[in-house]
């Protein structure tokens, strides 16, 4: 981590699809819709296109690891 709550990279739709596979759910990449990679710690909500009518809103935190 940088100073304070920045992060030394971002946290890309890419990352939160690997970590959801990890979870056991598969959802593409592009399918995940952040307005910019987050470059913060705190709570983000994070939508996902599901179906062209259908988006659903995820929370996820960032956090540091233990």
């Amino acid at each position: 981590m940088g100073e304070s709550d920045l992060l030394y990279g971002s946290v890309t739709s890419a990352d939160v699809a690997e970590f959801l596979a990890g979870k056991g759910i598969e959802i593409d990449k592009r399918k995940i819709q952040l307005e910019e990679p987050i470059k913060r710690l705190g709570e983000y909500e994070v939508k996902i296109k599901l179906h062209p009518e259908v988006v659903a809103a995820l929370k996820i935190t960032v956090s540091k690891a233990d």
